[in-house]
């Protein structure tokens, strides 16, 4: 009778334990939710996922705890008996061949839109026969099979798909990017008061420092406040979320939150937000509003003894960056490492105004007086400010370069008979500096020479005139970075009329902090990766090496809107730029180090063009990236 006891204990224990830990089906959706855990990767808030794995020997299904088991591989040490080591494991595990042991995948649940994608590691390379089986395999098991697609997450998958190998419903990243209805920026909490600007309606968006804002588009810059919820989705390098991340305020998206009741009940009381990685909680709150304490003041060092227009194409000097600002310096220093590296090109004929002529202009121009009445306007007075701001740079605007400047820089261009085209950039001492992003603060512009419109001394009026956009002088004051420190150089360089692709990376795996990799978003042509149009998407992706056979991998997180869902680089063009990435990141940091321009090892924020039949690639930018 014991034994009889016994064996119905340990029965019912294993049938408890199975449960609780792994079904061969699912039949219903809290069966799942059970299950779920969240995926490996954070380049989606808020989706649910089950890990599956089909014992290619047993011929069993096995949808697994994903919380207890954050690895396919731990599952099928302790569950299925599997003795080897992890490296092993992977050889067998994602090759394109079939001698696998086991097939594996996520199972992604996005609630809002009751869609279910299947989804293989971006490291592996099933072949399209192994595809189709495991997709129909996972079909048969579970009560969504009518909805269920099959996610092209990497360059291998999206090859086969092109081919027409792929028997199965497929969907691009964009199928679960346009879907996911929140996203965290910048998890924090702050206390203030809930206001609503209704944006797209262009009404007037000055609110106060103890607000906590809901807005319904991306605004050109982020105002002094508590804390935001935006309608739109952002790229992780968008000079939303890089300005966001030097306010370290709490910063989320919910596409929803317009019609929310819940909020608009909350609309002029005083509430708690709270951001966190996949959440957001917002509750009235009888906490205070915490003041914020006064800044101390900082004093930028501004270097007006270089009277010389800087050519950047030769070595940059060491004490350079005072004088013509981190923007051009950095391009001089990429320059030099171009020289020694020869796997990308910069932009041609570069050379740099120097911080003196700005100041030259203000002083010959008799514009002090109208400057210190700007600063004299009280922060509060955000309208007045914002005005008179607006009104300074058109009479900046209206003014006249230095007629022996100009001649200087005029005869400078003509020299080279490759371009008409040149691009008159903001080199200034206040952005691309540790501690101060000021991404998307001023203005750049194109002149052409000899065109009647697009004059070359318009481009340099336009750009110094810039210096006073709100959204800067804004962005300074918050700091408590002083005005009068501060000076504007311009970079000056040809322009590029012949972009196939242009885009942003930064030299870390940003969704999967485990490897070492890098982030990129790219668009097509000339459209803006860092401020699109409404509903534009970009490729974005990251990419790493996988820890086996030296395999590369890169996995989407969305698909340009303009590319008919096709990737825009090729995986050759993307491995050029992750070879070229941790090369570069150290010769800059080694070269920042001599100019003290960096206390530490910052990853890169790099922008990059491919250009012409040829792609050729260009690196335009490198500046340090402060998350």
């Amino acid at each position: 009778m014991k034994n009889i006891f016994l064996f119905l204990f340990l029965s019912i224990s294993l049938l408890s334990y199975s449960q609780d830990n792994y079904v061969h089906s699912i039949t219903k959706k809290q069966q799942f939710l059970n299950l779920a855990g969240k995926p490996l990767t954070d380049k989606f808030t808020n989706m649910k996922s089950v890990k599956v794995v089909y014992d290619y020997n047993s011929k069993k299904m096995y949808f697994f705890n994903s919380t207890k088991y954050t690895y396919h591989y731990e599952f099928c040490v302790e569950v299925l008996g599997y003795a080897q080591d992890n490296g092993e494991f992977n050889k067998r595990s994602y090759n394109p061949t079939n001698s696998r042991d086991y097939l594996l995948a996520n199972i992604n649940y996005l609630e809002d839109s009751d869609d279910w994608v299947m989804e293989l590691a971006a490291s592996d390379e099933m072949n399209a026969g192994l595809i189709n089986f495991f997709y129909k395999e996972v079909s048969k098991n579970v009560f969504f099979k009518d909805k269920l697609k099959f996610y092209l997450n990497s360059p291998h998958v999206i090859v086969l798909n092109s081919k027409n190998q792929l028997k199965i419903p497929t969907v691009f990243s964009d199928f679960i990017f346009k879907r996911i209805t929140e996203q965290s920026i910048e998890n924090a909490n702050n206390v203030g008061i809930l206001k609503k600007y209704d944006l797209q309606k262009k009404e007037d968006f000055n609110p106060k420092s103890d607000e906590i804002i809901i807005i319904n588009t991306t605004p050109e810059f982020i105002p002094t406040v508590k804390g935001i919820i935006i309608t739109e989705l952002q790229t992780p390098l968008s000079h939303l979320v890089l300005l966001a991340k030097n306010r370290n305020i709490p910063v989320y998206v919910d596409t929803k939150v317009w019609d929310k009741q819940s909020v608009n009940n909350l609309l002029g009381k005083k509430v708690e937000l709270i951001t966190k990685e996949n959440s957001y909680s917002l509750k009235a709150s009888q906490k205070p509003i915490v003041t914020k304490k006064a800044v101390k003041e900082i004093i930028l060092q501004k270097d007006l003894s270089v009277t010389d227009l800087i050519d950047l194409e030769k070595a940059t000097p060491l004490n350079i960056v005072h004088s013509i600002g981190s923007k051009a310096t950095n391009l001089g220093l990429l320059k030099q490492i171009q020289k020694e590296m020869k796997s990308f090109k910069t932009p041609e004929y570069a050379f740099a105004i120097p911080f003196y002529y700005f100041d030259q202009h203000i002083k010959e121009n008799n514009f002090q007086d109208k400057i210190n009445a700007l600063y004299a306007i009280p922060k509060d007075s955000v309208k007045l400010l914002e005005k008179e701001l607006k009104a300074f740079r058109k009479t900046v605007k209206d003014s006249k370069v230095n007629p022996e400047l100009l001649k200087k820089i005029e005869e400078k261009l003509n020299a080279q008979t490759d371009f008409k085209n040149f691009r008159f950039r903001s080199s200034t001492n206040a952005e691309d500096m540790e501690g101060f992003n000021g991404a998307g603060l001023y203005d750049s512009k194109t002149g052409i020479i000899g065109d009647a419109d697009k004059t070359i001394e318009k481009a340099i009026l336009d750009v110094w005139s810039s210096f006073w956009n709100f959204r800067a002088f804004q962005e300074r004051d918050l700091f408590g970075i002083n005005h009068e420190s501060c000076a504007m150089g311009v970079l000056v360089h040809r322009s590029f009329p012949d972009e196939k692709a242009n885009g942003v990376l930064v030299t870390r795996n940003l969704y999967r902090d485990k490897y070492a990799g890098i982030t990129v978003n790219v668009q097509l042509g000339e459209e803006s990766v860092v401020k699109p149009e409404p509903g534009v998407t970009c490729d974005e992706f990251y990419c790493h090496n996988f820890n086996f056979l030296g395999s590369f991998v890169v996995d989407y997180r969305s698909t340009s809107s303009l590319n008919k869902g096709k990737p825009i680089l090729s995986e050759t063009e993307i491995r050029k730029l992750f070879d070229i990435s941790p090369v570069l990141e150290r010769k800059m940091y080694l070269l920042w180090q001599k100019r003290k321009m960096a206390k530490k090892n910052y990853p890169l924020d790099i922008e990059f063009k491919y250009l012409g039949d040829q792609k050729q690639l260009y690196i335009k930018q490198a500046r340090a990236y402060m998350d």
